[in-house]
């Protein structure tokens, strides 16, 4: 067996250096990359990139110090085995993570060959939940792909009947998605950065009037407060929403599409790559169908996690993804361009992978064909299905905010933690489609809520923005000030915490609001 293996090596490897030379080569031709995603090559495509993976591995383990110190410590290169004797099987490879890999050594040490190039990387950062800024360090050549990635998913997402004008609305600065979307877009159509500026993108619509097609992009909340804006005559004007971040529900995606002729997100992440996947009109129709179809639910998603996941397709050449025992995605960066390689990086996002073959057996299963009639484009790339942080934090314009950092800082309050029982995290659309953050915080029975909560909130919230330079962000740039974060008090066993603790261990998220569940 182990002499097939070393014979199979070889043209796998010959047909995995074709696919870079190709790609390299496409990625430099404009329209032409979009060669490598046409339909009837599923299954080719599947197995290169599964392939791609595989090599990734070995050659991040042979270049990059921190990688192959990691593997080491971990028992050395693993035994790979091979599915039917031809796929390999990646699973014996340890995972990593942010705190595994990322902030256990020098970023010098993450990248290949121990050394950052001088010159063509671009460098963004993010900081999360930890409250220490990461910095992420991206090379000329896969900066190249992903905006071509880019620009063809947004091609493909709007029409372009008349010139484009990119409206960004992302937070500006070292942030990984306003910098990316600039950097990426500028060279294909008309691009103002404007970060969450509501005054700034109204201004700019009327100065350039409406023979534009306009695409805002931005977080679903500013969306949201744009469509608003009574300043606009949308009647006037055609424009698209382009979203990230975070995700909406499809009551919002409705409610947006009172203004914008489409609403579309994408998904990624500043640890990996922006625009890993994108909303299709394939999986817009699926997930609408999800809302309304028990049976489809049942038969296509896991119900347990009582949310309906985003659902995106990817290029399956680029991204190996996976989904480990406890439901979270594990993603190999598959190409050899990637100066610092992700090799089965746990993003601690829960979700799975369904291939389009097997989509198409299910649907027939349960009697759904139908969602797959009269659709313009149906790709055979494979669907992400999304449920959210398995951290179960939740979302605000972008920051992922957690039970643990709240924690920390409410038991923190010299004037809250002798009468706090315990706390809830509520993310939800309110009856207007606002999505709002509130930490509604149980008193310990008989206590009396400190004097004055006004000020009280001021102090939890700063605090949180001082541990979360994502908080940071969203609360003191990019939230508007008619959206700003709440912290409510309530008596014991009274509001979300009628009817006392279900569970053996605390509920720090609340699934159960009377709004749109995300």
């Amino acid at each position: 067996m182990r002499a097939l293996r070393r014979i199979l090596y070889y043209p796998a490897f010959a047909a995995v250096v074709a696919v870079d030379l190709l790609e390299r080569a496409l990625a430099a031709s404009g329209d032409l990359y979009r060669l490598l995603l046409i339909p009837g090559f599923e299954g080719l495509r599947w197995r290169l990139g599964v392939w791609r993976a595989w090599r990734s591995f070995y050659q991040a383990y042979a270049s990059v110090p921190a990688y192959r110190d990691y593997i080491d410590r971990r028992g050395n290169l693993p035994d790979i085995s091979f599915a039917d004797g031809m796929t390999p099987q990646l699973g014996t490879i340890p995972e990593m993570d942010k705190a595994s890999y990322v902030q256990a050594y020098p970023i010098g040490e993450r990248v290949k060959n121990g050394r950052l190039p001088r010159r063509g990387v671009m460098v963004d950062e993010s900081s999360g939940s930890s409250g220490t800024p990461t910095s992420w360090v991206r090379g000329a050549v896969e900066r190249r792909i992903v905006s071509r990635m880019m620009q063809l998913s947004y091609r493909d997402s709007v029409d372009r009947h008349r010139p484009v004008f990119i409206l960004n609305a992302f937070a500006l600065g070292a942030w990984a998605t306003g910098m990316n979307v600039s950097i990426s877009l500028t060279g294909s159509s008309i691009l103002k950065s404007t970060g969450p500026n509501l005054d700034k993108i109204v201004a700019t619509m009327r100065e350039f009037g409406p023979g534009y097609r306009y695409v805002v992009m931005g977080y679903p909340p500013f969306l949201k407060t744009l469509a608003d804006d009574p300043r606009i005559d949308w009647d006037a004007f055609t424009v698209d929403a382009g979203y990230g971040g975070e995700g909406i529900s499809e009551s919002l995606r409705s409610y947006l599409g009172r203004r914008f002729q489409r609403v579309v997100g994408s998904y990624g992440a500043s640890d990996l790559e922006v625009n890993m996947a994108l909303e299709t009109d394939l999986a817009i129709r699926l997930r609408r169908a999800l809302t309304e179809d028990e049976a489809l639910r049942s038969a296509l998603i896991r119900t347990d996690y009582g949310v309906t996941p985003m659902i995106f397709q990817y290029n399956p050449l680029a991204y190996y993804i996976e989904t480990n025992a406890a439901g979270e995605l594990v993603v190999t960066m598959s190409r050899p361009y990637h100066i610092a390689p992700k090799i089965r990086y746990n993003i601690h996002d829960r979700g799975h992978v369904m291939r389009l073959p097997e989509l198409r057996r299910r649907l027939r299963d349960a009697g759904r064909e139908d969602l797959l009639d009269g659709l313009a484009r149906v790709t055979d790339l494979p669907l992400l299905f999304l449920y959210g942080r398995s951290d179960m934090s939740v979302d605000y314009y972008g920051a992922n905010v957690t039970p643990d950092s709240v924690r920390e800082v409410l038991f923190s309050v010299d004037a809250l933690a002798p009468v706090l029982n315990t706390f809830r995290l509520l993310s939800y659309e309110d009856a207007d489609h606002t999505k709002r953050m509130e930490i509604a915080a149980e008193l310990v029975a008989g206590a009396l809520p400190p004097d004055d909560t006004d000020a009280l909130a001021r102090e939890v919230f700063d605090q949180l923005a001082r541990i979360n330079g994502d908080f940071y962000n969203a609360l003191y740039r990019t939230a508007l000030p008619d959206n700003p974060p709440r912290l409510t008090l309530h008596a014991h066993e009274t509001g979300p915490f009628e009817g006392g603790q279900r569970k053996l261990k605390n509920e720090y998220v609340a699934t159960g609001v009377s709004y749109d569940a995300l």
